[in-house]
Order: structure tokens, then sequence, then C-alpha cells
């Protein structure tokens, strides 16, 4: 019986060895996830992109390059028609600048005085009742 005893203490003892290590490998080791993923390459992921979607986001950007290029057009027609309009404007300008000048010059000219004083220089007689301004 002694040596049942002595069998059973032994198995006794490596029971809680066993459980001391059982319970400290848990603790001691991260937990980690069965599956890792790896992230796919460019060309994977494009694989899984569709034909209409590929389709669609050409579409996409070949009508934003296509307006970029239509506003660039756009603005650069709007430029040359302001360019236009303005060089007009300085044209009428100028113009009508002119035609003061005309009128101012047209109005000394016909100013009765002056007419009298030519009719006496050219010895005519002019009866001042008579005259009238030239329109």
């Amino acid at each position: 019986m002694a040596e049942l005893k002595a069998q059973n203490a032994s198995y006794e003892m490596e029971d809680e060895f066993s459980q001391e290590q059982t319970n400290t490998q848990p603790s001691d080791t991260p937990n980690r996830p069965d599956v890792v993923v790896v992230p796919l390459s460019p060309t994977r992921k494009l694989e899984k992109i569709s034909r209409l979607e590929k389709f669609l986001v050409a579409i996409l950007v070949t009508a934003l390059i296509g307006l970029g290029l239509l506003t660039i057009s756009l603005r650069t027609t709007i430029s040359e028609v302001e360019q236009d309009v303005s060089s007009l404007q300085e044209n009428v300008s100028q113009g009508q600048a002119e035609v003061t000048r005309l009128q101012q010059e047209k109005n000394e000219l016909t100013k009765s005085e002056r007419i009298q004083k030519i009719a006496e220089d050219k010895g005519l007689s002019i009866d001042s009742e008579h005259l009238r301004k030239v329109k």
C-alpha cells in the first residue's frame, strides 16, 4: 500500500505541474487569427471589377476631360470676344470725340461775328437784320 500511495502522489504532482503549464501557456502567447488576410495587388483588384464598371469609369473620365477642354475653349472664346468688344468701344469713343471736335469747329465757323468780319474784309455790306445762322 505504501507503494500505491507513492505512485498516486507522483501522479498528483504531475497533474498539478501540467495544469500550471497549461495555465501559463495561453497567457504568454497572444491570440492570433486563424486566417491571415493578405492585401491584393492592384491587378487582382482590377480583376474583381466587372467590364461594365470599367466601361463606366472610362466614360466618366473621358467626359471629365472633355468638359475640362470645353471649359478652356469657352473661356478662350469669351476672352477674345471681350477683347473685340473693348476695341470696338475704343473706336466708338474716338469717333464720338471726333464728332464733338467737328461740331465745335462748325459752331466756331458759323458765328455771325465771324461771317460779318469776312464780309467786310471782302468789301460786302451785311444788313444785320437779314443775317441768320447757318445750321
